[in-house]
């Protein structure tokens, strides 16, 4: 009888163990495809105007800010970068750096010269940074039409803007939905 405890008592330390290893290893490969960066945003012109955001293909929010900025993150593999004008001229002058990448939202460009009226309407722009380039489909009104939606971990969710798998009972997709 005491054998037979102390038996099942090592199946669960090895199960236990087993466990905190399988752990481990998918943490480390879900911590491989990142990277911290810095990111900076410098001031240009009017720097009042300026913010911007560091998302997720599913829309969360790595890191937001706006001129000056001067920080860092923990970048996935795959992200987007939203850069957003409130007057609607572009960023003049202003530029954000994700680690050794630079990214104007029409920085370089003399507004009066080139178009000559005011204000414009360029309020924001989206830099997609891999998100849809992962097997990405656009679902077909009348072809496909998806009952369930998943975010990336499998959870079943009520679709906002972002990364989703999607399934009509048979078939299997995965789209983005930008809202």
């Amino acid at each position: 009888m005491v054998k037979e405890k102390i038996e099942e008592v090592m199946w669960l330390i090895a199960v236990v163990v087993l466990f905190v290893f399988i752990l481990i290893g998918a943490s480390t490969a879900i911590n491989a495809q990142q990277q911290t960066v810095f990111v900076e945003c410098t001031v240009g012109e009017y720097p009042a105007e300026i913010t911007w955001q560091i998302v997720t293909c599913n829309g969360g929010v790595l890191l937001e800010g706006g001129a000056p900025y001067l920080g860092a993150v923990v970048l996935p593999e795959y992200y987007q970068i939203t850069m957003r004008d409130s007057y609607g001229d572009g960023w003049n002058g202003a530029y954000l750096y994700i680690d050794e990448e630079e990214y104007g939202f029409l920085s370089d460009i003399d507004w009066i010269d080139s178009i000559g009226t005011w204000p414009q309407e360029f309020k924001n722009t989206t830099i997609d940074i891999g998100c849809l380039t992962i097997g990405v489909e656009e679902v077909v009104a009348g072809e496909f039409k998806p009952t369930y939606y998943y975010n990336l971990l499998g959870e079943v969710v009520r679709p906002t803007r972002g990364m989703y798998i999607v399934s009509d009972g048979t078939l299997t997709r995965k789209i983005y939905i930008e809202r």
